[in-house]
């Protein structure tokens, strides 16, 4: 089973897109002058849709065109602007820019995004490259479990988790604007908000 059919299974039974993250909400006043944005393995897109309705021009990237079917039925239904991408981004390489550019035709804007938003979705190699996804200046939120999650909670399971102290090395190119970590609610998060300086 691919990637792409198991989510696809999760999805099958949505029919809502969920709330956006509170993690990218809560920082909305770094986004003021956010003009393109980029949610990564954004599911059925409560956070996109959230960004689309600050207006700004927003890309939701996942494997699951199930997902990406809810979302974009939901922005339909709420008058949105949302551009969606199908793209498996645990593929071997990591998709790059120019490649998304070929899977989305005008999704990417020239130059970057101006944000990149990537929430419980750990793939290193991605993290490593979120700096050329983004515009010079432009910000990224990163929220990923520890491993101290495991304390009590069963999933998600070791794999999908970061060490303490391990997320802002994971994002090379990006200098830290913010990095907390500890328990948020009923879960051990690390929250990493951090700009491309170049």
């Amino acid at each position: 089973m691919t990637a792409a059919d198991r989510w696809n299974a999760k999805y099958a039974d949505w029919h809502e897109p969920g709330p956006p993250s509170e993690f990218v909400v809560g920082h909305a006043d770094l986004l003021v002058d956010c003009a393109t944005a980029v949610d990564l393995a954004g599911g059925a897109g409560g956070t996109a849709l959230w960004l689309a309705e600050q207006g700004i021009d927003t890309t939701l990237v996942d494997v699951s065109e199930r997902a990406l079917e809810i979302a974009r039925s939901a922005a339909g239904e709420r008058d949105l602007l949302l551009h969606t991408i199908c793209a498996d981004l645990e593929a071997d390489p990591v998709p790059t820019p120019a490649e998304l550019t070929r899977l989305a035709a005008s999704a990417v804007p020239q130059g970057g995004w101006h944000a990149a938003v990537c929430t419980n979705f750990l793939h290193r190699p991605l993290l490593g490259t979120l700096h050329a996804l983004l515009a010079p200046g432009g910000i990224a939120f990163v929220l990923i479990a520890t491993v101290d999650n495991l304390l009590y909670n069963a999933r998600p399971g070791r794999p999908f988790l970061v060490e303490r102290g391990e997320l802002p090395g994971l994002c090379a190119g990006l200098e830290a604007v913010s990095f907390d970590e500890g328990w948020f609610g009923q879960r051990h998060e690390a929250r990493l908000v951090a700009r491309r300086a170049d």
